[in-house]
């Protein structure tokens, strides 16, 4: 097995990495239905999980190119309507607490007239708003099927292009290419960048472009 490298490997790399991030929140969305309401811990665990691992793939790029939410879902406003409520669900409340849902009420309970104190007791509600409900979820696990139709064919109009490219390459050439070996991560590899090269902008539009081209 020989690695391809450059501008193309590098996106088909994160094409891959992008279906098992989706594959990912489908399984979730789907293990929802298959566990008791009870405890509801395990349902809301599933849930914030498809949620956060959709949104993942999308946003500012970082170490993998982040996937479009104009390009996969063009055209179709109740789409990027759904997308935006995620968008912000994920940002402002189930990773970061900014919003309103989320909400800790502190109070105090006031004793009967006459008791020798007046404060019976202080309190704080803690109210969550509940996000899974039947919309949602049918809005996230549509969306993530899109995502899931775009990103496969991207993943796989790009393989024909490099099937295409390296065909024609006599065995002596290919040999010699570098292998495709795995490295288990290190511990101290927990906080630092992946190892690879950055795709500029330009090298995303030229390899996006030519799929679009054959395509």
């Amino acid at each position: 097995m020989i690695r391809i490298s450059g501008p193309k490997g590098r996106r088909l790399s994160d094409l891959a990495l992008h279906k098992s991030d989706l594959d990912f929140a489908t399984h979730c969305l789907d293990a929802i239905n298959k566990v008791q309401d009870d405890p509801a811990v395990l349902r809301q665990a599933l849930w914030r999980s498809a949620v956060t691992h959709y949104m993942k793939c999308f946003g500012d790029p970082g170490v993998r190119f982040q996937l479009d939410a104009q390009d996969i879902y063009k055209g179709d406003a109740d789409a990027l309507l759904a997308f935006d409520y995620f968008k912000h669900l994920r940002n402002k409340h189930l990773l970061h607490d900014e919003n309103a849902y989320a909400q800790g009420l502190p109070g105090a309970i006031l004793n009967q007239r006459g008791r020798p104190y007046k404060i019976a007791k202080i309190v704080c509600l803690s109210a969550i708003a509940e996000t899974l409900v039947q919309g949602n979820y049918s809005n996230l696990h549509l969306l993530v099927d899109i995502a899931r139709k775009w990103v496969g064919r991207q993943f796989d109009e790009l393989c024909d292009l490099l099937t295409a490219e390296l065909e024609p390459l006599s065995y002596e050439d290919l040999d010699a290419r570098e292998a495709m070996i795995y490295t288990v991560p290190a511990l101290d590899e927990l906080r630092k960048l992946r190892k690879t090269v950055a795709l500029t902008r330009s090298d995303r539009y030229t390899v996006a472009h030519t799929i679009a081209l054959r395509g």
